[in-house]
């Protein structure tokens, strides 16, 4: 059986030192957007003002899983009151995210050095941190209602 990697995923005191390191409004975004959402990087840099959902709260992103490949999936993913701060502000000005993908990646990595995170960081680091806040958030809802 071959070995496979398992990156550790950002704990809360890693996370707290990421955002706080954040100096522009850019940087700001993508940090804080990846890590309320859990989205992919490229559903990140795809985004456009028309795929928030503004009334509802929540994004509608197309991304991996349709036929063959293609961007064919489409996911609901609900928005924080930071997040949809950051994105009204930015979609005030702008049609869309205006980053590439490595842009996005190259600005993670930026923030994550200032930071001095030591584990490597990558928007799919903040997308499993997203993930496992959001699991505990609803464990703890789920035994709040059952106690």
């Amino acid at each position: 059986m071959s070995y496979q990697f398992v990156r550790e995923p950002l704990n809360a005191e890693e996370t707290d030192r990421l955002v706080n390191a954040c100096r522009s409004f850019q940087e700001k975004l993508v940090v804080w957007v990846l890590l309320d959402t859990g989205l992919r990087v490229h559903e990140f840099c795809g985004l456009r003002r028309d795929h928030v959902q503004w009334q509802e709260n929540c994004l509608v992103v197309w991304g991996k899983g349709g036929w063959y490949g293609h961007k064919g999936k489409r996911r609901v993913v609900p928005l924080t009151a930071r997040a949809r701060r950051l994105l009204e502000v930015h979609f005030c000005t702008n049609e869309g995210i205006g980053l590439s993908k490595r842009t996005a990646q190259r600005l993670v990595k930026r923030v994550a050095n200032r930071a001095m995170i030591t584990k490597p960081v990558t928007p799919h680091t903040l997308r499993h941190y997203a993930e496992i806040s959001i699991i505990a958030t609803a464990s703890l809802s789920a035994a709040s209602r059952t106690a």
